[in-house]
């Protein structure tokens, strides 16, 4: 099979592993998504609209149990997997093509299990096995199909966006992560790659996830002073981002890999299921605390509740467990953007609280991703704000970027 497939002419190997990448991955989104409902059902029953509601009406001790729970499952299933085989990150299969291949096996299992730990309530993003599924996909397809190690790279990159794109529905800014956090070259025959496999993928899942945006606000609209907010979220976030941006890094440098993740995992999620007991917020990745301030719900002690969050996400990776940071970021962004215009209205500047979050969030993502141009492009789409908001946010996140790159060169 695989000789007659070399018999093809190169440029319509490529589209084939292009297409179906594409349809492959849309499949997966769907996949992934039964998975995380699937389990937030047995975890803590009916389903409801909104994922709040459906932690508070489980109860505190159950919300508890399930988080330890999961902990001690997760910690025995990591530990086993890692002492017997190899769990290559995005970036590695990228580098060690030609070299060494993914396990198909490992690598959907290490996925499966972010999805799991994540509809149990865990704090870090559900992103990480969609990309991971993809990028599984792009090399096992590229090979199939004799392709050159160079095309390969580019097709687990393509596969990446497309796994981003088919679960959360934002074609454009997977299309924009893949070039500038992978660093894909800007040619056009890498862009009507990358362009064609996560249009397609989000085209496939579409009909299961729906093309809702995650995040229910009104429309917005910007002003004069949407600028001055911008200038003094980018000033005051942007240093808030980085640290975290330096957690959650060195979180994954140093995750427990050997016997201590036996101890540490389980105690990390016994933690995190203390405070959900009592308080539903801290639950999952970020979106409920997100959809609470967007929604205008109050949220107690909303500083504390932010660093503990952040904290939180990085006690989870730092123990053992493997997860993105997508998620939790655009939370953060959120409340950060809100405190800072809620204090500048305390001294007398009155500016848009809405405005606010959606600066900040663009100033996290942009940070913790280092990629402005895809903080933008998710935050319109996640919230379904209008293209006119791009003005304002690319003010910002081209600020805070000059802000970042300052605090880089002076360590």
């Amino acid at each position: 099979m695989k000789m007659r497939l070399q018999i093809l002419p190169h440029g319509l190997r490529l589209l084939l592993v292009t297409v179906g990448l594409g349809i492959g991955t849309g499949l997966v989104g769907i996949a992934c998504h039964y998975l995380l409902e699937g389990v937030q059902w047995v975890a803590f029953g009916e389903h409801r609209l909104d994922l709040l509601q459906q932690f508070e009406q489980a109860g505190g001790v159950r919300r508890f149990l399930v988080l330890c729970t999961a902990g001690c499952l997760a910690a025995c299933f990591w530990y086993v997997l890692q002492r017997r085989y190899k769990i290559l990150s995005i970036r590695k299969q990228i580098e060690l093509v030609g070299d060494v291949s993914p396990s198909p096996l490992v690598q959907i299992l290490h996925a499966v299990m972010q999805i799991a730990i994540v509809g149990a309530g865990a704090s870090v993003g559900k992103e990480g096995a969609p990309r991971e599924f993809g990028a599984l996909l792009g090399s096992c397809l590229s090979r199939k199909f004799s392709l050159n190690l160079k095309d390969q790279k580019v097709l687990i990159a393509c596969g990446v966006g497309a796994g981003l794109a088919a679960v959360y529905q934002v074609q454009l800014a997977s299309s924009l992560f893949v070039f500038e956090t992978l660093g894909l070259a800007y040619r056009w025959q890498n862009l009507l790659l990358v362009l064609t496999s996560t249009y397609l993928a989000t085209w496939i899942s579409q009909p299961v996830i729906g093309h809702d945006a995650i995040y229910h606000m009104s429309i917005i609209s910007w002003s004069a002073s949407s600028f001055l907010q911008a200038i003094l979220i980018a000033l005051l976030v942007t240093p808030l981002a980085l640290i975290f941006h330096w957690l959650a890094k060195r979180a994954s440098l140093k995750r427990r890999k050997n016997e201590s993740i036996l101890w540490a995992l389980p105690l990390a999620f016994c933690v995190l299921g203390v405070f959900a007991a009592f308080f539903p917020i801290f639950m999952g990745n970020g979106q409920v605390l997100a959809q609470g301030l967007l929604s205008s719900q109050p949220i107690p002690y909303l500083p504390l509740s932010l660093v503990l969050k952040a904290l939180l996400v990085y006690l989870i990776l730092r123990n053992g467990a493997y997860g993105g940071t997508l998620t939790p970021s655009f939370s953060l962004g959120i409340g950060s953007g809100y405190l800072v215009t809620l204090l500048l209205t305390a001294v007398g500047i009155q500016l848009d609280p809405a405005t606010g979050m959606l600066l900040g969030a663009t100033v996290f993502l942009g940070t913790t991703l280092q990629a402005p141009l895809t903080a933008i492009a998710l935050t319109i789409g996640f919230t379904g704000q209008s293209l006119a908001l791009i003005v304002p946010l690319a003010f910002i996140a081209g600020l805070s970027y000059w802000i970042r790159k300052k605090w880089e060169n002076k360590e």
